[in-house]
């Protein structure tokens, strides 16, 4: 099992509290992994086994379990008769009324509890008023540059980061996709399944049904302008230029579909100025490029683009939100925040022509408050600062 740092650290300092713990994201980015590395934690430490409920919702066996009657009384039934149960409810939508059961063993107070979700309704639909601020959302993305590279790093032949860079962007970061990364034609089976049947059944859910070619083609479009502006009506006429006519309309459900169901990741422009957020030319962010190579096949997106998608995860794995920033005319890649302010961060594959130097620096030059400035590109060379603005190698970034 491939070792995730950051989701147990997090689930950790968690752990014992009057929380529920719900990790969040599409479907084989690793919420189960989490929590079998978070049981075998568990064990190691002392707890026995019998104080540990691992449920899978979607599995045949555990069919009647979706009823939160029988859930419930299934869950109290194992409990531990001493001391906390440690209660993981896998794919945990599968369960009808999930919020009711959550509630009632909230209420218990002798369980310490655990979901995962692939899809937004479990949050937005069941645990939104259920729970009423007693539970912590964590998003789950699949693995990081750094955990892609950890899984790679053994034996005396192991690539280069740069090499397994170029790697990474065009075989994603699924945890299972390592398992078929030496079969170029298993590894294209196994996105391609995970598209067909997982990607699409939950997109499904948020459009009660779908047209299977609509669908592609809008993915399609997206993976093609991962990082640019995007609105309904100009994908509407993209693909309407294309022979797929649908309206404006149907075009918004599609996207909001794909973005309950972690396929994509909407990011909004944040007007610097004012603060406020706008909702117009968002850009859409692939959570697995893995599955970009199936649809797109040799074809990809400008390396602009690919490189904005990743830098834009790892900002969302450290904080909590990120946009794109707007300032008149002038366009910061990403404005990150926390608790303590924000970051900014330009994103270009190489500034080594002094003319593209200076036209990615401007933005940042103009914003003249206190908060970090990152430029982030893959050049090897002229890394360091430029007037207080921090210039770093994307890929050692990642892996820092």
């Amino acid at each position: 099992m491939i070792e995730r740092p950051l989701y147990l650290d997090r689930l950790r300092r968690l752990r014992g509290t009057s929380l529920a713990k719900v990790l969040t994201g599409m479907r084989r980015a690793g919420k189960s992994g989490i929590l079998r590395l978070l049981e075998q934690q568990l064990l190691e430490e002392g707890v026995v086994a019998d104080a540990i409920l691992v449920l899978d919702l979607e599995l045949m066996q555990n069919e009647r379990l979706r009823d939160a009657e029988a859930l419930l009384a299934h869950v109290r039934e194992r409990a531990s008769r001493a001391g906390t149960t440690y209660v993981m409810l896998d794919e945990a939508q599968q369960a009808r009324g999930i919020g009711r059961v959550a509630y009632a063993l909230m209420e218990e107070g002798r369980y310490d509890l655990y979901l995962t979700g692939s899809h937004a309704r479990l949050v937005e639909r069941e645990l939104y008023d259920a729970l009423a601020g007693r539970y912590v959302e964590i998003p789950v993305f699949p693995l990081s540059f750094a955990e892609y590279h950890a899984a790679h790093a053994v034996g005396t032949a192991a690539a280069s980061p740069p090499e397994l860079f170029e790697r990474y962007l065009q075989n994603g970061g699924l945890p299972q996709a390592l398992l078929f990364e030496r079969d170029p034609y298993a590894l294209r089976e196994y996105l391609d399944g995970v598209y067909n049947t997982v990607v699409r059944r939950d997109v499904s859910c948020g459009l009660g049904k779908e047209d299977p070619a609509l669908l592609d083609a809008i993915t399609r479009h997206l993976m093609t302008h991962v990082g640019m502006p995007i609105s309904a009506n100009g994908v509407s006429r993209a693909l309407t230029s294309g022979g797929s006519s649908c309206s404006d309309d149907t075009v918004s459900l599609y996207l909001r579909a794909l973005v309950e169901a972690h396929a994509f990741h909407r990011v909004r422009r944040l007007d610097l100025k004012t603060g406020m957020r706008l909702k117009t030319q968002e850009r859409y962010y692939a959570d697995d490029l893995g599955i970009r190579s199936v649809l797109l096949g040799a074809g990809r997106p400008s390396l602009q683009g690919l490189l904005e998608n990743v830098i834009y995860l790892e900002l969302r794995r450290r904080y909590r939100e990120v946009d794109v920033g707007r300032h008149y005319t002038r366009h910061i890649s990403f404005v990150a925040r926390s608790g303590e302010g924000r970051e900014y961060y330009q994103v270009a594959p190489s500034v080594l022509d002094p003319a593209l130097l200076e036209r990615s620096l401007a933005p940042l030059r103009a914003e003249r408050d206190h908060y970090p400035k990152t430029l982030l590109t893959l050049d090897a060379v002229g890394t360091g600062s430029h007037d207080g603005i921090r210039h770093l190698n994307a890929i050692d970034w990642l892996l820092a």
